[in-house]
């Protein structure tokens, strides 16, 4: 079963409540939900305990020299441990150095260097969540000068190196890349094992100053349901969660035809004899 569903933002509740959800789980972003003691926003994690969540974090530095902190991975444990999570991911990022968090996800050299300290972060990560991490691709617009490869070679090269993650596949990222950059997004799709990706990103960007961004604040573009066409031929991941983090009027009603769209897609796949 390919589960579909929406990250949990509290203007998208609606989505949510009454006899018939229109999600069958959600992704939870790990660090709005740290306390100390309890939870912050418990009153949230009370409202979603009887879907299944996905923990999403933000801050585990996987792509980084400095690697994870291990105060963060054991609040990411703590959270998934007490919402039963089903997968746990974070970003193939670059996002603290030498303890200071960058407030974003950063691209970094994509070197051997790095292919290294991440192969290490992975086993690191794994470690203190006792949990396989989906980790995601980013939307990069411009390499840093002195990289031996470029961002999808780099996964591709980690996949082969370290057998202890999965991809958390965005989508939208990968086509945004492949209009920023020279990126055939079909040829990379099939270049990932099948069998690791485990769950998928789709959302709604933005062209601005002749680029795309992934702003995730519109419908999910007509591209990116063909791309995940594409992959559910060859591929059964765990969940597809659809992104929004802004543009709130009317919303709810895109994302509701967003979330029908991905359910016509998985049923025919599922018709067809194919994964999922």
């Amino acid at each position: 079963m390919t589960y579909i569903g929406v990250a949990y933002r509290p203007e998208l509740d609606g989505l949510f409540r009454g006899r018939d959800p229109a999600v069958d789980c959600t992704e939870l972003i790990a660090d709005r939900y740290f306390g100390t003691t309890g939870f912050s926003r418990a009153w949230e994690l009370r409202r979603l305990q009887d879907i299944p969540v996905i923990i999403h974090g933000l801050c585990g530095n996987a792509a980084s020299v400095h690697g994870p902190d291990p105060g963060y991975l054991a609040q990411i444990r703590r959270l998934a441990d007490a919402t039963g999570a089903i997968a746990y991911s974070d970003h193939l990022a670059f996002t603290c150095a030498q303890g200071r968090p960058l407030g974003h996800l950063a691209p970094n050299l994509f070197d051997d260097e790095l292919l290294a300290a991440a192969k290490a972060n992975i086993a690191a990560i794994t470690g203190l969540t006792g949990r396989r991490p989906c980790l995601e691709n980013l939307a990069v617009r411009t390499l840093i000068s002195g990289s031996r490869y470029t961002p999808e070679e780099f996964i591709l090269r980690l996949l082969e190196a370290s057998d202890q993650w999965d991809c958390l596949l965005d989508l939208t990222n990968i086509w945004i890349n492949s209009r920023n950059r020279a990126v055939d997004p079909v040829a990379f799709v099939d270049a990932l094992p099948a069998d690791r990706i485990g769950y998928v990103h789709l959302a709604g960007g933005i062209l601005v100053h002749g680029e795309w961004v992934d702003s995730h604040s519109r419908a999910v573009h007509g591209e990116v349901f063909e791309l995940l066409d594409h992959l559910l031929s060859r591929s059964s991941p765990l969940a597809v969660i659809i992104e929004r983090d802004g543009n709130w009027p009317g919303a709810e009603a895109e994302l509701r035809e967003d979330l029908s769209r991905v359910r016509t897609i998985v049923a025919a796949r599922s018709l067809a004899g194919t994964p999922p």
